[in-house]
C-alpha cells in the first residue's frame, strides 16, 4: 500500500475536502480561510487514535503551512507555535532534512523578530544538517545562505552578506539553471 493509500484510508472524506479547501483558499491568498480550514483538519488529525507515520508526515506540511500563513501576517508568535510543533513532529520522524527546514523557518521568524545571532545559528545548523544528509549544496541550502545574506545586510554587513548572496546565486544557477524564473 501506498503512502498516499495509507493516509486515505486513516483520513475521512471530510478531513480531505477541508484539506483540498485550505490548499485551495492559501493558493488564492486567502490565508483567514486557510487558516480556519488547516485548523479543522488539525482538530480532526488529533482525534484520530491511531496515528501512522504517513499521518504525521500530513500533520508536519500542515504545521509548516499555517506557519509560513503566520509568518505573511506578521504573527510571529504563532508561527513560532507552529514551527516548533513541526520541529517536534521532525524529530519524532527522526528525518533530518524536515529537521533542517525547520531550523531554516524558524531563523526567519528570529530575524523578523529582530534576533539576528539565534537566526544565524539556526540557519548554519540547518546548512550543517543539509550538507551531511546530501553531501553537496542543495536549494535548501541556497535559501539558507540567502536569509543569511539577508541578516547581515541588516547589520550593515555588506561585505559578508554579498558573500553569503554570491554562495546562494551559485547554489541556485547549479541546481535551476540561469533560465529559471527564481534566478535573477
Amino acid at each position: 500500500m501506498s503512502n498516499n493509500q495509507s493516509i486515505q484510508s486513516t483520513i475521512s472524506k471530510t478531513t480531505k475536502s477541508l484539506y483540498a479547501e485550505a490548499l485551495a483558499s492559501q493558493r488564492a491568498n486567502d490565508n483567514q480561510k486557510a487558516l480556519s480550514y488547516y485548523i479543522q483538519v488539525l482538530e480532526q488529525i488529533h482525534s484520530i487514535d491511531d496515528v501512522t507515520q504517513d499521518i504525521d508526515q500530513f500533520q508536519f506540511h500542515i504545521y509548516l503551512s499555517v506557519c509560513d500563513i503566520y509568518i505573511q501576517q506578521y504573527e510571529r508568535s504563532s508561527a513560532n507555535v507552529f514551527i516548533d510543533k513541526a520541529l517536534q513532529v521532525a524529530h519524532k520522524l527522526q528525518q533530518q532534512d524536515k529537521v533542517a527546514k525547520c531550523l531554516n523557518l524558524r531563523g526567519k521568524i528570529k530575524s523578523l523578530e529582530g534576533d539576528y545571532d539565534g537566526a544565524l545559528s539556526d540557519h548554519n545548523k540547518s546548512i550543517e544538517i543539509q550538507l551531511k544528509i546530501d553531501g553537496n549544496e542543495g536549494l535548501n541550502v541556497s535559501d539558507a545562505y540567502e536569509m543569511i545574506g539577508n541578516i547581515y545586510s541588516h547589520q550593515g554587513k555588506y561585505d559578508d552578506a554579498i558573500s553569503m548572496y554570491e554562495k546562494s546565486l551559485k547554489i541556485g544557477l547549479s541546481a535551476l539553471g540561469d533560465n529559471h524564473p527564481n534566478i535573477a
